[in-house]
């Protein structure tokens, strides 16, 4: 994990669901997305389906620093999709934090 910085912070989240656990999944999925969208130090909140595979999902964060980010991480809301991850994920998420750099334009 990332050290804790005052930068803004990007997040990529890619999961591919189980067929079986995509009724019970999408749903707080959604609720997430809702209530993180109105978390004070979040700047982007959004879930993407892939066009090609209808399992694979990625979600694309955006937080006004890690420590934001890792506060996110505490909400009940996160907590509510980590749980549905935990029996709905087919595999390991594959998670890459992103830091704003002064060298690109």
């Amino acid at each position: 994990m990332p050290e804790t910085a005052a930068k803004s912070v990007t997040v990529i989240a890619s999961f591919h669901l189980r067929p079986e656990a995509v009724d019970d999944v999408l749903p707080v999925v959604a609720a997430c997305i809702r209530e993180s969208r109105k978390e004070s130090t979040n700047r982007l909140y959004t879930c993407r389906q892939d066009s090609q595979d209808p399992l694979h999902f990625v979600f694309i964060e955006q937080w006004e620093s890690l420590a934001a980010q890792q506060e996110h991480e505490r909400k009940p809301h996160f907590l509510a999709l980590k749980e549905a991850f935990s029996t709905g994920v087919a595999g390991p998420l594959d998670v890459t934090f992103l830091n704003d750099t002064d060298r690109l334009p």
